[in-house]
């Protein structure tokens, strides 16, 4: 009797520390993930995506926070969240075409305080991140970086392109 009940209190601790491993991000979020991306990662409209080492070009690769919008009505209220203009948001609302067709309307680009995302602040201060988001794609995607450097290079590099190259890996 003494022998099964050790058999099954090993196999019980087995099968907790397969959980444990298994759900340990899930369970206790590191320090590694962004206050932000906890914000969103339960929302049902708006998905919510890491992007470790996201290549900008050839040379240079940084942490991002992706977020896309299922609908226009999550998109809105994603804008509104990031301190949008009202008048931006409306003229999505009512003519998305103006700001989706035109490629110079279709991006929208700003530097936020990394611990208030509906305020602005200078791309020179090391607490601002740069935020990129595509009217198109209905996402936003914030770089986690404070090296100025980096946000310089991430800003020409899209100035340059003229969109958004978020492409899943």
């Amino acid at each position: 009797m003494k022998r099964i009940l050790i058999t099954l209190l090993l196999a019980a601790a087995a099968v907790a520390a397969v959980v444990l491993w298994r759900g340990w991000p899930h369970l206790f979020p590191s320090s590694d993930t962004d206050d932000l991306y906890r914000h969103y990662e339960h929302n049902d409209y708006v998905r919510a995506t890491e992007l470790h080492n996201f290549p900008v070009n050839d040379t240079l690769a940084t942490d991002a926070l992706l977020l896309e919008a299922a609908t226009d009505s999550a998109w809105c209220e994603l804008l509104a969240d990031f301190g949008m203009p009202k008048s931006l948001i409306d003229r999505y609302t009512f003519n998305k075409k103006s700001l989706v067709s035109d490629g110079r309307n279709s991006i929208t680009k700003f530097y936020m305080d990394k611990d208030n995302i509906k305020k602005r602040k200078s791309r020179k201060k090391t607490e601002s991140r740069l935020v990129i988001a595509s009217h198109t794609k209905r996402c936003i995607c914030v770089f986690l970086t404070d090296e100025q450097k980096t946000k310089e290079t991430i800003s020409l590099t899209e100035i340059i392109t003229g969109a958004l190259k978020f492409e899943r890996y």
